[in-house]
């Protein structure tokens, strides 16, 4: 597995601010920075983030999971 745990990249669209997200580590710093709130997908997502670096969960679950979170909080997104 790669370092940086890269997956398929998503673009989404915060506060009028588009960003493309390719891997673990810009998914966990986008939900715990720029998310606009804290639903239950999004802390379900933070969590995957941790457990990638715990060998408990793989990059594309976190994908999933951050692309969940954003349709959980109504923001645009792209995959």
């Amino acid at each position: 597995m790669s370092r940086r745990r890269s997956f398929k990249p998503v673009k989404i669209t915060i506060n009028g601010k588009t960003r493309t997200v390719y891997n673990v580590v810009q998914a966990g710093n986008t939900l715990l920075n720029d998310w606009p709130e804290q639903t239950p997908a999004a802390k379900a997502a933070e969590r995957l983030v941790l457990d990638v670096f715990n060998d408990a969960a793989g990059p594309e679950q976190v994908r999933r999971a951050f692309i969940t979170a954003a349709k959980a909080s109504d923001i645009k997104f792209s995959s």
